[in-house]
């Protein structure tokens, strides 16, 4: 298998990681968000290999590292970053603050990493069992459980009950479950001696530390005024058309790309030489019977798409309102555990429907039930959206679809999904009313002015590579 060339790839990871990882912020945020970034490596991951039989199977390597991305979003960050940028505040404590980010930073692209890593071990049939994959998944909830009750509680900020090593003020940390699954995994690497997995592990974690301490670093000099009174970016920044916020996320993205690339062109020679018997016959491994794949795939789409009215349903409990967070458990086993598995058990059937149809639902619910819940047609563009999601379905019931298709979506979807919403109609009206002039509205838009268009551009590079590459 003849590689893509290696400058080339890190380049173009760097890039859709850039990209995808500022939109998360912009238009989901949170474990779903998460989701495009971790698609788009795995996709860049599978052209540099220059294998067909990979090509052809993209989007198992790309829900791998999709949903591999998706266990760190669940642990809160901002209050965390409260440690280094609210200099005024009791709590400013820039040393920890650093050390809380790199660890979560390492933890959060690590495991993607990891994930996208263990697929490619995985289809080789070489490395793991069948069974080592099954009870790995089936471990996670419960190990999970334990990580959270032993680090992370208790949690009662009321009553001044915290835990013993607490990052966040305002938020509820998680991180405890994360941990877990990244030993879980370290553990199940090294019995299986899948070097390339714990490689490419390394490299993600390396990347997330290192991205958001820098990422954070320029933010917060962003932000204040420098030693000698000036400010960061000059002017840009005194007229607030610069967002500190979204930099840091545009350089936690190019060093995830980086550092996942660098490992994988490292170690793929160790993969491609597992991969040899597949290449060979032209199959990939898997497990699960067609009917039965497909049967389980559709079953699982179903499923998350119930998880839906958990938010939508006013759960309530001794007159009280559920917690979110207990909504969650139930709602993540149908991204984190079943579908992962599935997908390292060799499903293609679960693997396209989470990196199109999953990919779409989770940022049409996000909009339908919140970001777009004031718009005067709210009940329309639910009845729109749906519609969309039901044809996404269909389509890829009959007869999939491709890569570059799906890329254009990934590419421009994202961003007219937070077009609609950062250039809210009311919002955009009350602004002309109060402009003397077309500067003065343009101004009013703050670094949306700077940050919109440097997106359409990262889209526009991206569509274009995959056009000469993906169709």
């Amino acid at each position: 298998m003849e590689t893509q060339n290696v400058l080339l790839f890190i380049a173009a990871s760097m890039l859709c990681m850039c990209f995808g990882w500022g939109v998360r912020g912009d238009a989901i945020g949170g474990e779903k968000g998460a989701m495009l970034p971790g698609v788009l490596m795995g996709v860049i991951c599978v052209w540099y290999t220059g294998s067909d039989l990979l090509m052809q199977n993209v989007f198992l390597f790309a829900a791998a590292c999709s949903l591999g991305y998706f266990y760190g979003g669940i642990e809160p960050y901002g209050s965390t970053m409260g440690l280094i940028i609210e200099h005024n505040k009791p709590r400013y404590n820039p040393s920890l603050g650093y050390l809380a980010l790199a660890f979560k930073g390492s933890i959060w692209s690590g495991l993607g990493a990891g994930f996208l890593g263990v697929s490619f071990s995985a289809m080789s049939g070489v490395v793991y069992k069948w069974y080592d994959l099954v009870i790995f998944f089936a471990l996670v909830p419960v190990l999970q459980q334990i990580g959270y009750r032993v680090f992370n509680t208790p949690y009662d900020p009321d009553n001044g009950k915290m835990p013993k090593v607490c990052f966040c003020e305002r938020s509820r940390e998680e991180w405890g479950r994360n941990l877990v699954v990244v030993a879980e995994l370290l553990v199940l690497m090294l019995i299986r001696r899948d070097i390339f997995g714990i490689l490419l592990w390394a490299g993600g974690a390396v990347a997330g530390a290192v991205g958001w301490v820098i990422g954070i670093t320029v933010f917060d000099k962003q932000l204040h005024p420098l030693r000698n009174g000036k400010r960061m970016f000059g002017k840009f920044s005194e007229k607030h058309m610069i967002d500190g916020w979204k930099i840091m996320e545009f350089i936690q993205g190019c060093f995830n790309g980086l550092g996942i690339a660098v490992a994988f062109a490292l170690g793929w020679p160790l993969a491609a030489k597992n991969l040899e018997q597949t290449e060979a016959a032209d199959e990939l491994w898997h497990v699960l019977p067609q009917n039965v794949d497909t049967a389980l795939s559709w079953a699982l789409c179903a499923l998350m798409i119930c998880t839906l009215f958990l938010f939508v349903i006013p759960w309530k409990k001794g007159g009280k309102a559920v917690d979110s967070n207990t909504l969650e458990l139930f709602e993540r086993p149908c991204y984190m555990v079943a579908p992962l598995c599935m997908i390292m058990l060799g499903s293609v059937t679960m693997a396209g429907i989470m990196c199109t149809f999953a990919m779409y639902f989770v940022v049409a619910q996000h909009d339908a039930l919140e970001r777009f819940a004031e718009y005067k047609h709210i009940k329309l563009i639910r009845v729109v959206l749906a519609l969309i999601g039901a044809a996404i379905i269909a389509v890829q019931a009959v007869r999939g679809i491709t890569l570059w298709e799906i890329w254009i979506f990934y590419c421009f979807g994202y961003l007219l999904f937070t077009f609609a919403a950062v250039f809210h109609p009311a919002v955009v009206k009350e602004k002309r009313k109060k402009a003397k002039n077309f500067k003065q509205f343009i101004v009013s838009f703050g670094a949306l002015t700077t940050v919109q268009p440097f997106f359409w551009f990262l889209a526009t590079v991206m569509c274009g590579f995959g056009y000469f590459n993906f169709r």
